[in-house]
């Protein structure tokens, strides 16, 4: 073979072959590209566990708040209007420190005709008696730094560690309710135990009928509720 030949065959051997890689090119256009990826072994695949932790983030590096204890809900009043629950035999009373009211009915009018209370399981309850003209009394209830007659102002002297003011409200005059006015005691004792030392009868005025409690030990829980037939206003506190 001639030097002249030789140049030849080695200019046509190149040619081919980038004609052929040019070619194949095409081909290769609809495949997915290849990419190299570390072996794992079949535990850090699945869960990276031999993967390098991440940096924390900033919000991995702010301290977290003090834990806040949930308080559990209150179960819902049984009993109309007092605004809490008491158990059955043995459990413990559960009240309100107060305030507490409930507005009365429209066209009430009612005179009071006589106070009641008594020592129960856990309790000592008060019952204001009523007549006359309707049968939704309301009332008021809050403990006080001190008794005052409504109206005068004069200072009522309470036995007791602590006063609450119990005021009645749908009371009314002889001549709207058609009942005599209240005749009974201004100061009733309270049993020989339990909460109540006494009851002192305020004045009566301007549709409230007004009572202090004398309470032992200080503030007690207690709960109220209206009744009807005849209508009545109970106050139960906690002994």
């Amino acid at each position: 073979m001639n030097l002249r030949h030789m140049r030849r065959s080695a200019l046509v051997v190149p040619a081919i072959l980038i004609l052929g890689i040019a070619g194949c090119g095409s081909d290769d256009a609809d495949l997915p590209a290849s990419v190299t990826t570390p072996e794992m072994s079949p535990q850090s695949a699945a869960t990276g566990a031999d993967l390098p932790d991440e940096e924390p983030g900033a919000t991995e590096n702010v301290p977290s708040g003090p834990e806040i204890e949930e308080t559990p809900l209150q179960p819902a009043p049984s009993r109309p209007d007092n605004n809490t629950s008491r158990g059955g035999s043995g459990s413990a009373f559960s009240g309100t420190l107060g305030p507490a009211a409930k507005q009365s009915g429209d066209g009430t009018f009612l005179s009071v005709t006589g106070i009641r209370v008594g020592e129960h399981n856990g309790f000592t309850r008060i019952v204001v008696d009523l007549a006359g003209q309707g049968d939704q009394p309301g009332y008021d209830l809050r403990y006080v730094d001190a008794a005052y007659a409504a109206g005068s102002g004069d200072p009522i002297a309470v036995s007791g560690d602590a006063i609450l003011a119990f005021n009645v409200t749908g009371w009314g005059y002889p001549f709207d309710t058609g009942v005599d006015p209240y005749s009974g005691p201004k100061t009733i004792g309270g049993p020989a135990s339990g909460s109540v030392a006494e009851i002192e009868v305020g004045t009566f005025n301007e549709g409230v009928a007004q009572m202090f409690v004398g309470v032992r030990g200080g503030q007690r829980e207690f709960t109220a509720m209206t009744l009807t037939n005849p209508p009545r206003v109970v106050l139960d506190i906690s002994d």
